[in-house]
């Protein structure tokens, strides 16, 4: 009888390894993307952003882009807004860069985030027209999400560099 090949045999033990990074990278993501919760004069919390942190940090900047556009692409679709996308991208992006520098995950998102702003402020005002009275609200409520998702996924980041094989950057 032949005897499977390395091939055959990195293929099926890889399978669940591939199966983990879909579902971190792609599912959760737009999962997350719809779940919010409604506070203060219809503002929302978003879950999404949380993904997008943790597939930037378990999974580098490519984890951090792909999980950024699976996990906008509902609202861009919702809010007619496809620049939120790439918005999103560059967030994941820009926190795996920054996670993989200093090994520290609250300030390579507040990095990440005050990197986007820009992109977000411009996108938001001169091409999805949306007020600047709403972009100066959104801009607070969006750092004090990505503050909490960052702040959170520290506490629980010992657990997760475990599950997924992640060397300590600290």
């Amino acid at each position: 009888m032949k005897e499977p090949s390395s091939t055959t045999t990195s293929t099926i033990t890889s399978f669940p390894r591939i199966a983990q990074i879909a579902a971190l990278l792609i599912v959760l993501p737009f999962l997350l993307s719809l779940i919010n919760i409604h506070f203060a004069q219809s503002w929302k919390l978003h879950f999404f952003p949380a993904a997008v942190i943790l597939a930037a940090i378990v999974f580098g900047a490519r984890g951090g882009i792909v999980a950024g556009i699976s996990g906008s692409l509902y609202s861009a679709i919702v809010l007619g807004n496809p620049y939120l996308i790439l918005g999103n991208a560059l967030f994941g992006l820009l926190t795996g860069v920054f996670y993989q520098k200093n090994g520290k995950i609250i300030p390579s998102v507040l990095m990440a985030y005050a990197c986007e702003l820009p992109w977000l402020i411009g996108s938001d005002y001169y091409l999805a027209r949306l007020s600047a009275d709403f972009i100066a609200r959104l801009v607070l409520v969006l750092l004090l999400s990505n503050l909490l998702w960052a702040s959170l996924i520290n506490l629980g980041i010992v657990p997760l560099k475990k599950l997924f094989d992640i060397e300590d950057h600290g």
